[in-house]
């Protein structure tokens, strides 16, 4: 869905989408929230605890801060804005000119295929013109293809990680990623504690991860439409103590859950570090749903 969301918010001229002008520095995009549209919603129309946003501006580049430039960045909630970044990595989704219950919505950088996704949940009060940096860590090259729907049980194994797929296993994929090759390669990229994003920092994780394809969910293929637990094997890498209880968290995606978890890191796995120490695995039962950002925590810290 999230997805989809994107795909409408680009095709969609009703929905402010802007892209920044070749050569435009942040300063730049500054200027063009001078003429952005006012909000005039009537009060009686304007959702509870909304602000007036003018407009979302800000940069997208790597962990090094090289610029990413023609990346897909939206302002997304009960509806969305969206636009690509332009030389410097500079976007600037204008005019937006409405109120907006700003603690649901999230600033979303796409960098696929060869950067990680991600989100950015705003709080409620933003100003009204929202200024952010994004920062999306490097994929490294895999071969690794996650394997075909409904096949037995199976793991695959990627840098850090090795992920056990169960039995008849449907992966539902992103809109962006279905149908192609790079969309069922497993990428697992380590992100440096120094260049986590504030929501990790907040959670006191001890390693981070950023997987790909990023929303790909594992799935009965019945009318339920359950999501299943995948297992996991990380090496651990953060030096927990052996037979340590670790908690396994994800970045949340879904705009439309009550609350939404859109940018939100939540646990959803207990695991165990190993006798001798060297892996941390999920305990009997236990796993993750998607494969998005994966935080490991000691449970307790």
């Amino acid at each position: 869905m999230r997805g989809v969301l994107i795909v409408l918010a680009l095709g969609l001229c009703s929905c402010g989408t802007s892209a920044a002008a070749p050569g435009a520095t942040s300063a730049d995009a500054g200027a063009a929230g001078d003429s952005a549209a006012s909000c005039h919603t009537p009060s009686g129309q304007r959702p509870g605890r909304s602000t007036c946003i003018l407009e979302a501006k800000g940069t997208v580049a790597d962990l090094a801060g090289v610029p990413l430039v023609n990346t897909v960045v939206t302002l997304c909630g009960s509806q969305c804005y969206a636009t690509r970044t332009g030389d410097g990595g500079v976007f600037d989704i204008s005019p937006v000119g409405d109120f907006l219950d700003t603690e649901n919505f999230a600033i979303h950088a796409d960098g696929r295929p060869d950067h990680a996704v991600d989100y950015l949940r705003l709080t409620r009060g933003e100003p009204q013109v929202i200024n952010v940096t994004m920062r999306l860590p490097t994929l490294p090259p895999s071969s690794v293809l996650l394997p075909p729907d409904l096949v037995p049980a199976s793991s695959v194994t990627q840098g850090d990680l090795t992920i056990a797929i169960p039995d008849s296993t449907f992966l539902d994929l992103d809109v962006e990623d279905f149908g192609t090759t790079a969309g069922r390669t497993l990428r697992v990229a380590s992100v440096p504690l120094s260049s986590a994003p504030p929501y990790a920092l907040a959670a006191n994780v001890d390693a981070l991860y950023a997987l790909a394809p990023s929303g790909a969910k594992a799935k009965w293929m019945d009318r339920s439409g359950a999501l299943l637990k995948m297992g996991v094997a990380l090496k651990n890498s953060a030096g927990l103590p052996a037979l340590a209880e670790v908690e396994l968290l994800v970045l949340g995606d879904d705009y439309f859950s009550t609350p939404p978890s859109v940018g939100l890191l939540s646990v959803v796995a207990t695991a165990h570090v190993s006798v001798d120490g060297s892996t941390i695995q999920t305990d009997p039962g236990e796993g993750i749903s998607e494969l998005t950002w994966l935080g490991v925590r000691r449970k307790g810290k």
